[in-house]
């Protein structure tokens, strides 16, 4: 991936629920191969913004969104956009690991079957790239049959993001990946993350400031729907340029 092309194009992006404004007039760019960090209070509008990514907010009957987000090209709120090519290009990880209740094969396997893959050479082939890049296959090689439910939750986690990986998409969405996860297993997925960085985009929501300080190459601070300041991270928590930036990075935020 060319890391100086922008992978992500959002102009004037406003989301509403209903009379709910859950972003209001949102612009930005994202060069390919970084990892942005979504940070602000709850209900600033961080996740739902990650939700446009990949069109999950059309879940919601009530949803209305206005502007435009292109991701490689791709104008991705146009009507006619295929969405399942799309969440292919935008893999998405949540909160709580949701492994699939099957093997561990099977759960990294079951994208690529979706689209059509066959070959069992092709599919393992597939499985080990994937819990590889993962940093799962050298705690899972031998247990590959096994339900993945008899993994750690860590483990879990890293398995969830080996099955998005194993679609080969453009973009992964991150939604506090690591909020119930122990402090050695965080510390694998933040290494994982680190690792990722540069073949993907990566783009996440924390509530840990020190996570996105650590992990992060751009910071994005989000408020009531407004996105008040985005920078490369050094610089946001160094030199914030917002009074309300600097105010929720030291505690004073009201």
């Amino acid at each position: 991936m060319d890391s100086k092309a922008p992978d992500l194009a959002v102009r004037h992006l406003s989301v509403r629920y209903g009379e709910q404004v859950a972003l209001s007039d949102v612009s930005l760019d994202l060069e390919g191969g970084q990892v942005l960090a979504l940070i602000g209070p709850s209900g600033c509008g961080k996740s739902t913004f990650l939700r446009v990514l990949n069109r999950l907010v059309d879940r919601s009957l009530e949803v209305r969104y206005e502007g435009e987000v292109v991701l490689g090209g791709i104008r991705i709120l146009d009507p006619d956009t295929d969405l399942v090519a799309l969440r292919r290009a935008v893999g998405m990880v949540f909160q709580q690991p949701s492994a699939f209740p099957f093997s561990v094969f099977d759960n990294v396997a079951y994208g690529p079957r979706l689209q059509g893959i066959r070959s069992s050479h092709r599919l393992r082939s597939i499985v080990e790239s994937s819990l590889k890049k993962a940093a799962l296959w050298d705690e899972v090689r031998g247990k590959l049959r096994r339900p993945a439910a008899s993994l750690s939750g860590g483990q879990q986690q890293r398995l969830c993001i080996a099955r998005a990986l194993a679609v080969a998409p453009r973009v992964l969405l991150l939604d506090e990946p690591t909020a119930a996860l122990d402090p050695l297993s965080t510390t694998k997925i933040e290494e994982l993350i680190l690792s990722l960085r540069g073949d993907y985009t990566l783009i996440l929501v924390t509530h840990n400031l020190q996570q996105a300080a650590r992990i992060s190459d751009v910071t994005a601070f989000f408020r009531q729907g407004l996105l008040v300041e985005i920078a490369p991270t050094r610089e946001m928590f160094t030199a914030p340029k917002c009074a309300e930036t600097e105010e929720f990075l030291t505690g004073r935020y009201e």
